[in-house]
């Protein structure tokens, strides 16, 4: 009776050693796949970590030596560049500081050593008021105000008329009229003797695109 027992009991531990055995064994099994998951995850992480730093690093070295992208500029801005007020030439040669070489417009000041004035010098006068007058509402950012002003003068066989085309198409450019600024752009860039032949076609290549 004993020794049915002890064989019962024998039998019992051993079901139960190995129970015990098998869960160890999975326990382990589990902590080592949990190992190798966090391993793997910080492997990812240094990877990723590595790939930002080059990706940063690429961009970095083509700003230096491309530089930074170029955009281009807004009507605002070529108005901005390349506008500048015309020195008022009437006033310079009253106060006799006309330089040799500078286009002038002889008849607007004809009779300025004390001559009558007649019609034409009347008429002469008034083209370079406008003129002026326009350039300075151009230079108070009114280009609007200005506009009538340099359509009365624009395409006339003058320095001022000639002038007045570029200012015109600038108070357009201001407007960001381009409809209207282009094609006065285009009409300068056709004359290569033209005042500002260079400087419009720089400006219609931004505007088109080209």
């Amino acid at each position: 009776m004993a020794k049915d027992q002890n064989s019962s009991f024998d039998a019992k531990d051993l079901k139960a050693a190995l129970k015990a055995n098998e869960r160890d064994r999975l326990q382990a099994a589990f902590k080592e796949l949990e190992r190798k998951k966090k391993q793997k995850s910080a492997k990812i992480r240094l990877l990723y970590g590595v790939g930002a730093v080059a990706a940063a690093a690429v961009i970095v070295l083509i700003i230096i030596f491309v530089g930074l992208p170029k955009f281009a500029p807004s009507p605002g801005d070529l108005f901005a560049e390349y506008f500048e007020p015309a020195p008022n030439l009437l006033e310079k040669q009253e106060r006799g500081e006309i330089q040799e070489g500078i286009p002038i417009d002889t008849t607007a000041v004809s009779y300025s050593s004390g001559l009558p004035p007649t019609s034409t010098d009347l008429a002469a006068e008034q083209i370079a008021i406008d003129f002026y007058e326009a350039n300075d509402l151009l230079a108070e950012g009114k280009a609007e105000a200005a506009i009538p002003l340099l359509k009365n003068l624009a395409g006339q066989d003058s320095d001022f008329g000639r002038s007045s085309t570029w200012y015109l198409a600038l108070a357009y450019l201001k407007l960001v009229d381009l409809d209207q600024a282009k094609p006065l752009f285009q009409e300068m860039i056709d004359q290569p003797t033209h005042p500002y032949h260079k400087e419009s076609k720089v400006i219609l290549q931004h505007l088109t695109g080209g």
